[in-house]
């Protein structure tokens, strides 16, 4: 099957590290991002400017290769996109209440698929993994290829929107892009009123991955990122 649609690319940061740490916990945390996988996709979501309720398995398949995930939709619709925004949010979301931390990047275009050998390919599947890889941080990236149609969907959580400009810290350097607005999606889960600490943020994650100043500067940076990413967004919630 051969078409346009919207493709996401979501892995666990930092996975080969745990690996080399312990590998029983690494399998551990890829079985509970495959669950939170399998939960959400079960979900029926209703928009309530269109009254429209979908399924998700209606509208996106996805697969599971080593830490990765990969959804994609079966259309290239305003409705598709909408599913595809709220699942990966939802997925980024469970998943850090489990402890498991995660980055995505959504894209849109040219994307081949055979589920049945197994085959996956195409310029928005790169698109999608280069967007959310770059990104020195926990986040969802929205690529290029989706800017103007994920803004025209004026989406909102509360009175926030749920897509938002950001100056992203990439490996070399930052760049103005758009973002998922996930702070604003699960303000409702955070027990600790903001300014969050990077020490706080990162204590659920300590088993797995090590004490915070042990790890290397790189790492560490992409933590101090999202915190900051998260404090400002959590205000400006709480704030609208």
């Amino acid at each position: 099957m051969r078409d346009l649609r919207f493709v996401a690319h979501l892995d666990i940061l930092g996975m080969s590290s745990i690996v080399e740490r312990d590998a029983d916990a690494a399998w551990e945390m890829l079985s509970d991002l495959v669950a939170v996988r399998d939960r959400t996709e079960s979900y029926e979501l209703e928009f309530s400017d269109t009254n429209k309720r979908v399924a998700i398995p209606d509208v996106i398949q996805s697969v599971t290769f080593s830490d990765t995930i990969l959804l994609f939709t079966k259309g290239s619709s305003d409705t598709d996109l909408r599913c595809m925004i709220v699942l990966v949010t939802e997925i980024f979301h469970k998943a850090l209440c489990q402890c498991v931390p995660v980055r995505a990047g959504i894209s849109f275009g040219k994307f081949y698929f055979n589920i049945e050998k197994s085959m996956y390919a195409g310029p928005a599947l790169i698109d999608a993994y280069r967007s959310g890889e770059s990104a020195q941080w926990l986040g969802i990236s929205l690529s290029e290829s989706v800017y103007q149609r994920a803004v025209s969907l004026n989406m909102e959580s509360g009175k926030s929107k749920v897509v938002v400009p950001w100056e992203l810290p990439l490996k070399n350097e930052t760049k103005s892009c758009l973002v998922v607005n996930w702070p604003a999606v699960a303000a409702h889960d955070f027990t600790v009123a903001p300014p969050i600490s990077v020490e706080q943020f990162y204590q659920p994650f300590e088993s797995a991955f090590g004490a915070l100043e042990l790890l290397p500067p790189e790492v560490r940076a992409k933590y101090n990122n999202t915190v900051e990413f998260l404090n400002e967004h959590l205000i400006r919630h709480a704030q609208a």
